[in-house]
């Protein structure tokens, strides 16, 4: 457990996962540390106070005229996300205890965003994005808790439409019409392989899990499935070619590759 002030500390990215809820830092620094005036020049000083553990003997100190001062002061810095609680020895992960989270995309978020005060999030935020930009990109949290937010959740890729690729397979059927004027008696486009090497792009979004799901699938799903801002867009780059299909007769029909489902779970790995 430890106490920073960001505005000194370049936190890794993967500590902002593990800030403790302002609540449950001011109770931490209440029960285990002691606030003392120290030279504001110092690297470990927060705003002219150092912030130290007492070690069990917090009620041997001598009594400071000014303490209840000091903590009201540290507190405000803790509400606005200046100073910060690390906790990353506690197995289990939850909305109260643990206010963000990195989704798949790196993208950190606040897990009940109605409960902590703006600039707390706003402050803890970009502090995440100033760090990403040092240090690069996280692997995303990893914990049995499921984050659930009108922005960010489970859920699945949900086809949305299909981009044909007009110029460039403009050219591909060119090159094909070409490749068949040596056949006669069949008009072009009346068979499959006309339409070979033409592309599409296939675009899916993440969308939360269908409401027609049973409460034990959905929680399955739920447990297993990655985190993502629901809207995200993925796009599958496809190319019409013969492939191998163990239903057809001759072993290969026409379709288009690689292959993507209308609608495709993505598990945690």
């Amino acid at each position: 457990m430890d106490i920073y002030d960001i505005r000194k500390t370049n936190l890794l990215p993967k500590d902002y996962e593990n800030i403790v809820a302002p609540d449950i830092a001011k109770n931490i620094i209440q029960k285990e540390y002691y606030i003392e005036s120290s030279p504001n020049n110092l690297l470990s000083s927060i705003d002219g106070y150092s912030i130290k553990r007492h070690h069990g003997f917090k009620y041997g100190l001598p009594h400071d005229p000014l303490g209840h001062q000091k903590e009201k002061y540290i507190d405000c810095l803790i509400d606005k996300g200046v100073v910060v609680v690390i906790c990353s020895d506690i197995s289990t992960r939850n909305r109260f205890y643990y206010p963000f989270f990195i989704a798949e995309n790196a993208e950190l978020f606040c897990v009940q965003p109605l409960s902590f005060n703006a600039v707390f999030i706003r402050t803890i935020i970009n502090g995440y994005k100033g760090s990403v930009a040092i240090h690069g990109r996280p692997a995303p949290t990893r914990s049995t808790f499921v984050p659930i937010t009108s922005e960010y959740g489970p859920g699945y890729w949900k086809s949305s439409e299909s981009d044909f690729n007009g110029v460039k397979n403009a050219a591909a059927m060119l090159l094909n019409r070409a490749n068949s004027l040596g056949e006669e008696g069949r008009a072009f486009g009346s068979d499959p392989k006309d339409y070979i090497n033409t592309t599409r792009e296939k675009v899916q979004l993440w969308t939360p899990l269908p409401e027609s799901l049973t409460a034990d699938a959905r929680e399955t799903l739920c447990s297993r499935s990655v985190i993502r801002r629901y809207g995200e867009k993925r796009t599958v780059l496809q190319k019409y070619l013969a492939g191998e299909d163990t239903q057809a007769q001759a072993g290969k029909s026409w379709q288009w590759i690689p292959g993507a489902r209308d609608e495709d779970y993505e598990i945690k790995s």
